[in-house]
């Protein structure tokens, strides 16, 4: 998987300052989704938890004729279980909609978020698209995939 360095996770610019998540919140979350968060992910919300990648965008497994999706943000956890972008309210709210193995890790501008589809292993990525009837598209066969590919999008410098 690329350094995560590289994607240069920022929130309005500045480096992102909330702090890695503590094992015990960690341990926290899953007991209460009933969840097992992967290891690579885990390892993001170790270099960076929540924020903005400039390196953001990613276009879906063999769909050439849909536009890249852009990370608008990827959410955080710590003990925060209320705000916008928190994994606990976030995974809350999403889960209805989702199932219960799924797991929204990140959104698009727009709100739709992207998934970690926890009943495969490795896990899959993949977007709910919520303005068409909450359809799923296949992002990339693994979360390291997905960070592998995340790119700048010409069209949006």
């Amino acid at each position: 998987m690329r350094d995560f360095a590289e994607l240069n996770i920022n929130e309005g610019g500045l480096p992102v300052e909330r702090a890695a998540p503590s094992e015990k919140i960690i341990r926290e979350f899953e007991r209460h989704f009933g969840l097992t968060l992967p290891a690579d992910y885990l390892a993001l919300l170790r270099f960076s938890n929540g924020g903005h990648p400039e390196l953001d965008s990613f276009q879906p497994i063999g769909r050439p004729d849909l536009a890249s999706w852009a990370v608008n943000a990827f959410f955080f956890l710590d003990e925060d279980k209320d705000s916008w972008e928190s994994l606990w309210k976030e995974t809350k709210e999403w889960r209805h909609i989702l199932g219960e193995k799924m797991l929204p890790f990140a959104a698009n501008g727009g709100g739709s978020p992207f998934v970690l589809d926890l009943s495969v292993s490795p896990a899959a990525v993949k977007a709910c698209v919520h303005d068409e009837n909450f359809g799923m598209v296949d992002l990339a066969p693994t979360f390291e995939a997905f960070i592998d590919g995340l790119h700048i999008d010409p069209d949006m410098i």
